[in-house]
């Protein structure tokens, strides 16, 4: 027969986690994932998107399809694109909707921190 472990003792292994994303139209469009591709798009000064997508772990091909559905799911591209020549060349940059969606999913996450703090230090109370 096992012995069966304490109430006390599994208590202190409780925690919570919270998730957020970004909504338009009730359509999920930007969790953290999607958020941190933008933010190395942004960060990256070549306006590399094999680069921004590296960063990421992603394929630039996975990468492209997230900037795609951003587009498809909010009727604006969240970036600014120039095509290279048969050497590649091109750049893709944030351009004003694309700095909007990583600025309010940033706000909201500082947010989310801030209450995950207080709900914390509410577990050191219980």
């Amino acid at each position: 027969m096992s012995k069966e472990p304490k109430i006390e003792d599994l208590k202190s292994k409780i925690s919570f986690g919270i998730k957020i994303w970004l909504e338009f139209g009730n359509k999920s469009i930007m969790g953290s994932g999607w958020a941190n591709l933008l933010h190395h798009i942004e960060k990256n000064k070549e306006g590399s998107l094999t680069q921004a997508a590296k960063e990421c772990n992603y394929s630039y091909k996975y990468a492209w399809n997230i900037l795609k559905r951003i587009e498809k799911r909010t009727g604006m591209n969240p970036v600014d694109t120039s095509k290279g020549g048969s050497g590649g060349g091109g750049w893709v940059k944030l351009n004003a909707w694309g700095r909007y969606l990583l600025k309010r999913y940033n706000e909201y996450l500082e947010e989310i921190r801030k209450a995950e703090k207080r709900l914390g230090e509410m577990k050191k109370i219980n």
